[in-house]
């Protein structure tokens, strides 16, 4: 049977997921993405942000989106490359598999407990926790890839798309739908600002 799912992590405005059978991970490698944005804020990582750079700027070059929105969702989403779905299968904006399977550019789905807020309708602000299937890539670029090619073939998106010169209103309108924490917009803002992300959007000298 198929559920339809108000997503809170990587890809918002309800996918429709895969029913997953029994757990394939105990409680231990439960996916929190607000717990994982949180330590993202307080965190710096250098060496990430190398890693980052090239595929955020292919990225852009390839599909018209800021490099520095790119960098910032990955390192909020990943918690700069420290969470568990991306060192496990180097999925770095916590892309959920669709009920048609992971996609092009991810190459299988892994099984997590995760919590899942809005699912019934009565209670909206309620929370449960649930099995989802993660996308599983075989790199760090094609998972920064998959993010812009959603960014680019999204309904849910397309609003974003004339704003690709401003950072700020490209993040503040893909925030609209990438995820249901109020403030995720300026998390992302932050972490740009904080780390001068916008330098990425400029050419390399």
């Amino acid at each position: 049977m198929r559920r339809r799912h108000r997503i809170t992590t990587g890809l918002a405005a309800a996918l429709l997921l895969f029913t997953p059978g029994p757990a394939a991970a105990d409680s231990s490698a439960r996916v929190d993405q607000d717990q994982v944005r949180h330590q993202a804020l307080g965190q710096v990582d250098d060496e990430y942000l190398r890693a980052a750079e090239p595929a955020a700027r292919a990225v852009a070059g390839e599909f018209g989106i800021p490099a520095s929105v790119t960098a910032g969702q990955s390192i909020l989403e990943s918690a700069w490359g420290s969470s568990r779905l991306a060192v496990n299968d180097r999925n770095y904006f916590g892309f959920k598999c669709t009920a048609s399977g992971p996609g092009p550019m991810a190459v299988g789905c892994h099984d997590y407990p995760t919590t899942e807020c809005g699912l019934d309708p009565a209670h909206p602000d309620a929370c449960t926790q649930v099995q989802a299937l993660f996308r599983v890539y075989d790199s760090m670029t094609a998972s920064f890839r998959d993010y812009g090619r959603l960014m680019t073939t999204s309904d849910y998106y397309a609003a974003a798309l004339p704003l690709a010169h401003d950072p700020d209103a490209f993040a503040t309108e893909v925030a609209k739908h990438y995820a249901t924490d109020p403030d995720y917009a300026a998390k992302v803002i932050r972490v740009m600002r904080d780390h001068d992300l916008y330098r990425l959007d400029r050419p390399l000298p």
